[in-house]
């Protein structure tokens, strides 16, 4: 598989899922946030996210009372590369039949650099039919180190038009795309929270 390939993959597994969700009794305070730990990398989010990526009993627990969340859990089997997918189980959700999400993409990139993933990136999505409006790409300095930053508006089949705000980083041997998915009616809100969360990245 070629670098390349590699990218379009990448950006392809982004799992657009539309769900009426019900938050569990008792669930987090939408303004504490919690640390998530995976092989590589770790983030914060807001404390309402649930990590859907590892069958923990707190996640099985949680698909008992919501088996809306199980398409996310469907999502992270069928692929090996989705490292991290945090669904938002807040009130939101409920009002917009429609879960806020982060999830995160890693794959080998080989000799891959920014300028590649940039390029390839923006000619896959300008040909992919599914981006709405103007698609906007710019390099960007986080803590983690130096991304490629896009956000865009996209409708991918039968789902809804979508918000996202991605960041593509090449870091030891490995391409990671961390994409926020939201309604476009919640962008503006979620911003500070998904920029604050990008931030948070750590390399481990």
């Amino acid at each position: 598989m070629t670098d390349h390939e590699r990218m379009r993959r990448s950006f392809l597994v982004v799992p657009m899922l539309a769900l009426a969700l019900v938050p569990a009794a008792g669930a987090a305070r939408a303004d504490t946030w919690a640390t998530h730990q995976a092989v590589g990398f770790r983030l914060s989010a807001p404390s309402t996210w649930v990590d859907v990526t590892r069958l923990s009993p707190q996640v099985l627990e949680k698909a008992r009372q919501l088996p809306s969340l199980q398409p996310y859990i469907d999502a992270v089997k069928r692929s090996q590369a989705i490292k991290l997918l945090l669904v938002d189980v807040g009130r939101t959700t409920v009002v917009d039949h429609y879960a806020t999400n982060l999830n995160v993409v890693q794959l080998a990139s080989g000799a891959a650099d920014l300028q590649l993933v940039h390029d390839a990136t923006v000619a896959q999505l300008r040909s992919s039919g599914a981006v709405v409006g103007p698609l906007n790409v710019q390099y960007t300095t986080l803590p983690a180190g130096r991304a490629v930053e896009l956000r865009y508006k996209a409708q991918f089949g039968t789902t809804p038009l979508v918000s996202l705000v991605q960041f593509a980083f090449v870091h030891a041997g490995s391409e990671t795309v961390v994409t926020y998915t939201s309604l476009p009616k919640r962008a503006t809100q979620n911003l500070p929270s998904f920029l604050r969360s990008i931030r948070s990245l750590r390399w481990s």
